[in-house]
């Protein structure tokens, strides 16, 4: 099932790939690069401001509040399954 995370987008180091952070369960940030085509967000984000939006997610299991996904990337920090509040899902 296919969801959408809440994070931070900024400019990547290549054409077509942007730089995203969000944040785990327990505040933790993680942070990856993804095509565009990963992401939803309004305005363009510029090489000094980052936007706001969405990156696509995929849901592996769940229990309780807490909702394991699957990035489409690896993150720098824990690979690509990480641990999430429903609450951060769309």
């Amino acid at each position: 099932m296919t969801k959408w995370l809440d994070c931070e987008i900024a400019q990547g180091q290549f054409t077509g790939e942007y730089a995203v952070k969000a944040r785990m369960f327990d505040e933790t940030e993680f942070s990856l690069f993804v095509p565009k085509d990963c992401l939803k967000f309004s305005k363009e984000p510029s090489l000094d401001k980052p936007v706001s939006g969405m990156i696509s997610v995929s849901v592996a299991a769940q229990k309780d509040d807490l909702v394991l996904i699957n990035l489409p990337r690896p993150t720098f920090e824990n690979g690509r399954s990480i641990t999430v509040k429903q609450t951060q899902l769309k």
